[in-house]
């Protein structure tokens, strides 16, 4: 259960964040500061829906009135968050904004180049009245060069930045990798380069702007296969599961509906290590397997009796068996398989959150952070906020705004607490995205321990 942790005990203690984002990279960033201890205010719309807002997923499928308030994605990202709402196409908006930076350490904001400096919230700007001010752009592809003006998402930056070209399978098409990768890097780059900043302030007084580019935190993950193509002219090719210098290497069919284990010989002691598992088959014990490059070399016969073997086997008690012999096995774990695992649910990777009633959400778990540090609690302090939730608690408790001031900022629509121009927003198709492979098989039995 989020239980408030003792603030001043955790590093972030006493630092305030503007979070100015959308979609996943920099909330979730910004998330992950306020688990460490820092205050961070949302600046939400109440003019239009955030991007994800429509696509869910939403507590047993249902969108309610307030589908915006209740999209799993967005409570996951803006999880220990106090919300705002501004409508910035307004002059007091603006204003609004720029007495927050006056009081703020941090700004993080993921706009593309050209709408800050349009409306006179641009590092330049701001730094007259805050001078103190680290601020983080997170843009496709940075504030300068041919390409900055750009829009761009995490899906398209896969390929932009090679990584579809290296994931597919050998003499198969380039693919997509996964849940939109790119933004999970440029998240993590932008945690660390705030905590950068923050440390550098503290020794020279100093503010920062951080340029961050996703581009480039996607291009710098393929250092070596870049480089190699500088000192030798090799282009990486696409090979599936495999491994240029390991065999077996590649997931395997399990017992069971689509259950899948992952097994890697890097040795040839892990070899001799996997057919003992295996009972010793006489194809294992063949002098062309014996050394990584006849296994590599075979490694579609190996593979092929390796899925054999493997197809009556339970997926976790091989996997624990292979591991006891020295073997790196792994199940390949789908959304359930996470949800329950025991090793996230010892170390509390998975954290209870208990929402308002009026929400309709409940108590859901969240991911948390994927470390631990001695001598701080660190915890989910409070659910996501909905959507204007804290307004008149910042304006007049941080701002110095009156009572009949906020009035008159929610009579002008500067501030609000619904999208009134949102429309109904449907439940997902669930049926029609697992035709389409966008979603295994619907577990209606999910929350069950």
């Amino acid at each position: 259960m989020n239980q408030p942790a003792k603030t001043t005990d955790l590093p972030l203690a006493g630092v305030r964040v503007i979070d100015a984002s959308h979609v996943f990279a920099v909330p979730y960033a910004t998330g992950l500061l306020a688990d460490l201890g820092a205050e961070v205010i949302k600046i939400q719309a109440h003019t239009r829906m955030d991007v994800m807002a429509g696509h869910g997923p939403f507590p047993e499928n249902i969108p309610g009135e307030r589908a915006w308030d209740r999209v799993g994605s967005l409570n996951t990202v803006n999880r220990g968050k106090i919300g705002l709402s501004l409508d910035l196409t307004k002059p007091e908006a603006i204003e609004i904004f720029r007495r927050l930076v006056r009081v703020s350490d941090v700004l993080a904001e993921s706009f593309t180049p050209r709408v800050m400096k349009k409306l006179g919230l641009d590092y330049a700007a701001l730094r007259e009245i805050r001078p103190e001010l680290i601020m983080l752009s997170n843009t496709g592809y940075g504030h300068s060069g041919p390409w900055r003006e750009y829009g761009s998402v995490a899906t398209s930056l896969e390929a932009t930045t090679g990584m579809c070209w290296l994931s597919g399978y050998e003499n198969g098409p380039p693919s997509k990798i996964g849940q939109s990768y790119t933004d999970f890097l440029a998240c993590w780059n932008a945690v660390y380069a705030l905590l950068l900043s923050l440390y550098r302030r503290r020794r020279t007084g100093r503010g920062q702007w951080i340029d961050l580019s996703m581009y480039q935190t996607g291009a710098a993950t393929l250092g070596p296969l870049i480089m190699d193509y500088f000192a030798n002219g090799k282009v990486a090719s696409r090979m599936g599961n495999r491994h240029p210098d390991m065999a077996p290497h590649n997931v395997y069919r399990c017992a069971g509906e689509d259950r899948w284990i992952a097994i890697a010989v890097d040795s040839d002691e892990a070899w001799r290590a996997l057919g003992v598992a295996m009972a010793q088959p006489a194809w294992a014990a063949e002098a062309r397997f014996a050394a990584a490059a006849g296994r590599i070399e075979n490694s579609a016969f190996v593979d092929q009796q390796l899925s054999a073997w493997s197809a009556g086997q339970n997926a976790e008690e091989f996997a624990a068996r292979l591991q006891k012999a020295g073997v790196m096995a792994g199940v390949v774990e789908n959304g359930r398989d996470l949800l329950h695992d025991e090793q996230l649910r010892h170390r509390n990777f998975l954290e209870l959150v208990r929402h308002p009633p009026e929400s309709g959400i409940g108590e859901r778990r969240y991911i948390g952070r994927p470390w631990k540090l001695s001598g701080a609690e660190l915890a989910i302090t409070r659910p996501a906020p909905q959507l204007g939730e804290h307004n008149r608690e910042i304006l007049t408790g941080l701002l110095g705004y009156s009572e009949a001031e906020v009035d008159a900022l929610e009579k002008s629509q500067v501030i609000g607490n619904e999208i009134t121009n949102a429309g109904k927003v449907q439940p997902l198709h669930l049926e029609g995205m697992r035709r389409n492979h966008r979603i295994g098989q619907p577990d209606n039995g999910y929350r069950e321990v």
